[in-house]
């Protein structure tokens, strides 16, 4: 009996490199939020940390006695990848036609290029999704005085703080930003121990952001810059930056355009590696880092399978696969989601 493997020649070398080769669009949020790390199987275990390394210890010694030891503890949670898988085809006549004159295409290259933009997409919703769900966040702690780190609305959030007035929702004029971000970015540090590096912002958020009193107010004493998004990243202190989520998808049963992450909603989370955009690990990727998020992706992924002709349709195909899935690593106190800071709308 044939081995399942020898059922089909490995990958097509070229295509392979250009699909891995796919680099993001400057608004991607899915490889911001959730860096790539490679994984060499399909489901296993990553490692949770504990906060023991916050313990205060005596560590002085009288000459003789025995000498304190440290241990490093920590669980695991279990992880399992899920395997999305797209094809193109193209008609023989149409690749007849393309190769046809001086202006001469290399249909292959745009159709996998087209494909990963295709898997991209999809995942930005499935990324957006996955930290969306405010039930997801460390709820109220209020023998701490600690706000829940998932909030559905402004409304809510004031509600929290036990004021009938409290700070101002970013549509007023006398929103100051600078404020609430210090507070949600102290709200995740009592829960890991740093703050937030990092956020995502919707498209509406950093449309008013561009024209906020306090900001332009703040800006035009220290910068001479137009502002900008990496102008706000500082502002906030964001060092690793800030994205505007401009994404979009077709929603189901029209042919409307809605955003991917919402418009109105703000996402600070902690991740200690730069941002990547591409579809490949981040440069020093670990599961081992504790972080906000990581995507887990097999080894050797994406891959394209070599074409191959349909006869009966006269058409050339090939199959671009990918493993991964997104994890959240970085938890509370009570398991949920500890190293960011949701609120889905700064507006209402």
């Amino acid at each position: 009996m044939m081995n399942l493997k020898d059922t089909y020649a490995g990958v097509d070398p070229i295509l392979t490199t250009l699909a891995q080769g796919y680099m993001l669009p400057e608004t991607n949020i899915a490889n911001f939020i959730a860096p790539v790390v490679d994984t060499p199987t399909r489901a296993g275990r990553t490692l949770r940390f504990g906060k023991e390394a916050f313990a205060i210890n005596d560590y002085r010694r009288a000459y003789g006695t025995n000498i304190p030891a440290v241990q490093s503890r920590f669980d695991s949670d279990p992880y399992a990848l899920e395997q999305e898988v797209i094809a193109w085809e193209l008609p023989e006549e149409v690749i007849e036609n393309a190769g046809e004159g001086p202006a001469q295409v290399d249909l292959r290259a745009i159709e996998t290029r087209n494909a990963m933009s295709r898997l991209m997409n999809a995942y930005e919703v499935t990324v957006a999704d996955s930290i969306a769900t405010t039930a997801s966040y460390e709820p109220l702690d209020a023998a701490l005085n600690q706000i829940a780190l998932g909030q559905a609305s402004w409304t809510a959030y004031e509600a929290q703080q036990g004021a009938s007035a409290g700070p101002a929702k970013w549509s007023e004029a006398t929103a100051n930003p600078i404020t609430d971000v210090l507070n949600w970015k102290r709200a995740v540090s009592n829960h890991i121990g740093v703050r937030p590096n990092s956020a995502v912002i919707g498209s509406a958020v950093f449309d008013r952001l561009l024209t906020t009193e306090a900001i332009l107010d703040r800006i035009q004493f220290t910068t001479a810059d137009s502002i900008d998004v990496d102008v706000i990243a500082r502002y906030f202190g964001l060092e690793r930056g800030i994205r505007v989520a401009e994404g979009r998808k077709l929603a189901e049963g029209s042919a409307h355009l809605e955003h991917v992450f919402p418009e109105n909603a703000v996402l600070l989370f902690y991740s200690p590696l730069g941002a990547s955009d591409s579809v490949m690990p981040a440069g020093g990727a670990s599961a081992a880092t504790p972080a906000f998020a990581y995507t887990y992706q097999l080894t050797g992924t994406p891959a394209v399978r070599p074409e191959y002709y349909i006869r009966e349709r006269r058409v050339v195909r090939a199959e671009i696969t990918v493993e991964r899935s997104v994890n959240i690593t970085g938890l509370g106190a009570t398991g949920k989601y500890g190293s960011g800071f949701f609120i889905a709308d700064v507006f209402a």
